[in-house]
């Protein structure tokens, strides 16, 4: 046990020490805090629609205390916008060389992709890229020399003449958009198709294999 009489340097460091720890704790909680609001405020409001205030209230804390971890919307929006493009980027991995045959490639990609987009990352990407095509500009030029993976792999695909002769940037582009557009379009399509909300997140538990399905059938050679 500490004393005045035992230590008492190394007793105030403990109690220093502790301090410190309790503070770093909740500093760090403040700061996950402050990240779940703003990506739930930016997803939902856009870059142009958020207010600092918004996502102070979000957070419940004060604007000041968002201020003092984080300086800016621009600074607070390039984390979530980074941490988002992040999560993303394995997906392009699936087209890198592993035992999977292509048809298998493209229901794990269309699988995790649709995933992805269900959750409203995707969306957020889509928006802000279209909003500000700049923002991806120094990403870009890190893997200017290198090729699009998919289109790389498509080519050698189609080398063993198992799918048909289609240009694998319009093939790149076709399956995102099947992945994409029915999150896109929520609205739309659940009003045409007579659906509520519930009934139309029921349909797209089960459209990632029927679109994988489809573009697999629609490129392989019969």
């Amino acid at each position: 046990m500490c004393s005045m009489f035992k230590l008492p340097y190394f007793c105030s460091l403990t109690i220093w020490s502790n301090h410190l720890i309790r503070i770093m704790d909740i500093s760090s909680e403040t700061e996950k805090k402050i990240l779940e609001a703003a990506r739930k405020v930016f997803e939902t409001k856009g870059y142009n629609g958020t207010r600092m205030q918004k996502i102070a209230d979000e957070a419940g804390i004060s604007k000041a205390s968002l201020h003092y971890y984080f300086r800016s919307k621009d600074n607070l929006f390039e984390k979530i916008f980074n941490d988002a493009l992040d999560e993303y980027l394995p997906l392009v991995s699936t087209w890198a060389g592993n035992d999977l045959s292509w048809e298998e490639k493209v229901e794990q990609f269309t699988k995790n992709m649709i995933e992805f987009i269900r959750h409203g990352r995707m969306l957020f990407l889509i928006r802000e890229v279209n909003r500000n095509p700049q923002i991806l500009e120094e990403r870009i030029k890190r893997k200017a020399k290198s090729q699009n993976k998919f289109v790389v792999y498509f080519e050698t695909v189609q080398k063993s003449k198992s799918i048909r002769t289609v240009d694998p940037n319009y093939l790149y582009i076709i399956l995102n958009s099947i992945c994409s557009f029915p999150a896109i379009n929520k609205e739309m399509f659940q009003r045409a198709l007579r659906l509520s909300s519930k009934q139309y997140e029921a349909l797209m538990e089960g459209y990632a294999r029927a679109a994988a399905d489809f573009f697999i059938h629609a490129i392989k050679k019969q």
